[in-house]
């Protein structure tokens, strides 16, 4: 079963199964795919809302992604109160919004710097006996589950998305919810392109949410979707940020890739009041699987 709704503004609703029913290969699909992005000399594809440093400068930008995963979540902020939910990794702000909102949140992550932060930025907003963080893969917080809700997308970026999903949604008491771009970033868009002037070689995008729904539907999953077009969310306050960032994205470049990405990165950012940013949107999915499981 695969819904069909919108979550306001820029939100569009559609089917992923418009192609035709998927085969049975459709994981081994995203496998193979997954295996060759992971391969190239890149750093973990997703991104927070803004470097964390950034943050404490101006934590507006990161906020604005924060209250955008929230909004699509929830239209009844209130009726989050009591509830709990497990993050994995996922954007800088939302953990300590939704402790705001009343919720009680679990994150897991493996970057102690990224733990680090959590954990004093939500001291500062006086939440921090509604944050827990655990470092680790999000399995060390099976002992604890279910949660209400798991926001999982960033246990995605693995070749085994048969027993991740499946694990997800183990720990899930109600709903696995699932960020996923249906296109490339515009960050990513521009990495891609400059990716052969610099590597000598193409850049290999993940699979993108329509495989992810294939793959749910070949494995039987009754699930929804909603599609919004966001802004990127990486704000660097000079162009000597956003190289080294995009550098750092491409497992290091030397002199002459260094020379070309900042020739590029001029004519790729546009300036924003709260800084520099890539030009364009992307379309991201919203996926919501119940914790009922597979369809019969």
């Amino acid at each position: 079963m695969v819904g069909i709704g919108s979550s306001g503004t820029g939100a569009v609703g559609i089917r992923m199964n418009e192609s035709g029913t998927p085969g049975p290969d459709c994981a081994a699909l995203w496998s193979e795919r997954m295996r060759r992005h992971l391969a190239t000399p890149h750093l973990l594809p997703l991104r927070p809302g803004t470097a964390l440093e950034d943050i404490a400068h101006n934590a507006l930008p990161a906020m604005e992604e924060a209250r955008g995963y929230l909004g699509e979540i929830t239209q009844d902020e209130a009726g989050l109160r009591g509830r709990t939910v497990l993050i994995v990794e996922g954007t800088p702000l939302l953990p300590s919004l939704m402790a705001r909102r009343g919720m009680q949140v679990t994150v897991t992550t493996r970057s102690n710097r990224y733990a680090a932060f959590l954990r004093d930025y939500a001291t500062k907003q006086r939440v921090e006996r509604s944050v827990t963080i655990l470092k680790g893969p999000f399995g060390v917080a099976a002992s604890t589950s279910p949660f209400d809700l798991v926001l999982g997308s960033a246990a995605l970026y693995t070749p085994a998305v048969e027993t991740t999903i499946r694990e997800l949604l183990g720990m899930a008491g109600d709903a696995l919810h699932l960020f996923w771009p249906e296109s490339a970033p515009p960050q990513i868009r521009f990495l891609a392109a400059e990716w052969p002037h610099v590597h000598g070689a193409p850049y290999v995008d993940p699979p993108y949410a329509a495989s992810l729904g294939r793959v749910l539907q070949s494995l039987g999953y009754a699930f929804t979707v909603e599609y919004t077009d966001v802004g990127e969310p990486a704000v660097y306050p000079t162009i000597g940020d956003a190289l080294a960032d995009c550098a750092a994205r491409m497992g290091g470049v030397d002199s002459r890739g260094e020379s070309h990405l900042r020739r590029a990165l001029r004519t790729a950012l546009t300036m924003h009041p709260e800084g520099l940013r890539f030009r364009g949107t992307y379309r991201r999915a919203h996926i919501v699987i119940p914790a009922s499981g597979p369809a019969p």
